[in-house]
């Protein structure tokens, strides 16, 4: 009983999460009018987020164990709430913009903590069933996070849409202060202060200097040097962890050939389905001119797909294997993604569901695939080290998904000045673009091996 009630409260964190990841998408229009920017530039409250959650997942671990598992959930809860309420207070764009960052402070430590309250309460046998259950959770807050934004936003204020969660919140604190039972402090290493300044700072000025390039007066020389920065802090960082004991991203991993796959598997093919969630309501809203709960509505067959693949996931590995789903399924998704670029003003809603439900279909299976393999031939200790690196591995992906989806808009339509501008040509040759850019993604996929990660499927070679 007690393992279902710290179930419940770790899978409440992770639908509040999962429902603010994509509530945003269907309401930019609305935002980019109300705080008179283009909606393109709104990307960078979306990829502010994703980056906060990307710097900091390597370090939870380490602070949840110095802090304690308890107090650090409560408080990272807390912290995700009350910045949700500040959100939707916000004025202009810089403000949202940090905002969102504190926002993805707080759930960069929620959704790795309570997936650690999980691993560490719960028998090892029954963890693919626990956790399996959580994800089906976390699943339907992205299914209704279009449709619950959609109909906020139409009906009452985009405002609204971060106000939504405050309830759940409040409720996850309470039942966290009052049924999850203590997890005591654990002995640490030092932390790495110079290795997450160095790692941190050039992972947050790389993402930046993306979303730049496609800002509608932004400054191309200065986005160039900032990557280039960017880039230096990196290698730095690459180089001087080398000599540490314990790296805040241990780069070393990257020798293991399958592991080094699914790393590169993520951060390639996300570029192509990454800024999705983002150019699917624009492509809807602006392009076709439907209101926002329509476009929730037709968003929401993308997590039908998700949850509907999730059962049958583990027989498709088997049937095929790794190294064919990934090639088959990749050329797959990108052709789902070019598929989109037919979605005109005559196309029925039908033909739109349809779409977006084998969408979400295969990416879920991509995503399985993906991020399976990387634990094929990582050890149980470096299973934590492991988890980090591709935490923060499909955090960045999604962040540069996002802010290369927008230089290619700005690409195709660089006389765009409003959201009134955006061409559904435009939208078209985007997605088209992104679906190309799939498909080669596997070249990456085609270093596998026949009977690699066979181990995860409960098959020996």
């Amino acid at each position: 009983m007690q393992k279902n009630i710290i179930l419940f409260i770790a899978s409440l964190a992770m639908f509040m999460e999962a429902v603010d990841t994509t509530v945003i998408n269907t309401a930019i229009p609305a935002m980019s009018q109300s705080l008179h920017v283009n909606p393109i530039d709104l990307k960078l409250a979306l990829i502010s987020y994703l980056l906060s959650l990307s710097i900091f997942i390597p370090i939870s671990g380490w602070i949840a164990d110095k802090f304690g598992v308890k107090k650090v959930f409560i408080i990272a809860i807390i912290v995700f709430t009350l910045s949700s309420i500040w959100c939707g207070f916000t004025t202009n764009l810089n403000e949202l913009i940090i905002a969102r960052f504190i926002q993805g402070l707080g759930g960069s430590l929620t959704l790795p903590i309570g997936r650690l309250i999980i691993v560490r309460t719960c028998e090892k046998h029954e963890l693919i069933v626990k956790m399996n259950a959580v994800v089906m959770v976390a699943s339907l807050g992205l299914m209704l996070g279009p449709v619950v934004g959609g109909l906020i936003t139409h009906y009452f204020s985009w405002r609204w849409i971060f106000w939504v969660n405050v309830p759940i919140g409040l409720l996850a604190v309470v039942l966290s202060m009052t049924l999850l039972p203590e997890m005591g402090k654990r002995p640490v290493h030092v932390l790495d202060k110079i290795g997450f300044f160095l790692f941190g700072i050039g992972l947050a000025m790389l993402t930046y200097s993306l979303s730049t390039f496609s800002e509608t007066d932004g400054d191309t020389s200065h986005s160039l040097v900032m990557m280039m920065v960017a880039f230096v802090l990196l290698i730095s960082y690459a180089i001087y962890s080398q000599n540490k004991t314990h790296p805040i991203v241990n780069v070393n991993l990257l020798r293991i050939r399958t592991f080094r796959i699914s790393v590169l598997g993520n951060l390639l093919s996300r570029l192509g389905f990454g800024g999705v969630p983002f150019l699917l309501p624009l492509l809807l809203q602006i392009g076709l001119k439907l209101p926002a709960q329509v476009s929730g509505l037709l968003m929401a067959p993308v997590a039908i797909g998700v949850i509907i693949v999730k059962p049958v996931s583990l027989t498709f590995l088997r049937l095929l294997g790794y190294r064919r789903l990934l090639i088959l399924n990749t050329v797959l998704v990108g052709c789902s993604l070019s598929a989109f670029a037919t979605i005109g003003l005559s196309v029925s809603f039908y033909y739109i569901i349809m779409l977006t439900f084998i969408y979400g279909f295969l990416v879920a299976l991509q995503y399985t695939g993906m991020n399976s393999l990387a634990y094929a031939n990582i050890s149980y200790d470096e299973v934590s080290a492991a988890t980090s690196i591709m935490s923060t591995t499909q955090q960045i992906a999604q962040s540069f998904g996002v802010a290369f989806a927008a230089i290619l808009v700005r690409v195709y339509e660089s006389s765009f000045s409003s959201f009134d501008t955006l061409s559904l040509a435009t939208m078209h040759k985007t997605f088209f673009t992104l679906g190309a850019l799939t498909i080669l993604s596997i070249l990456i996929f085609l270093g596998l091996k026949k009977f690699d990660g066979q181990e995860m499927i409960g098959r020996k070679k």
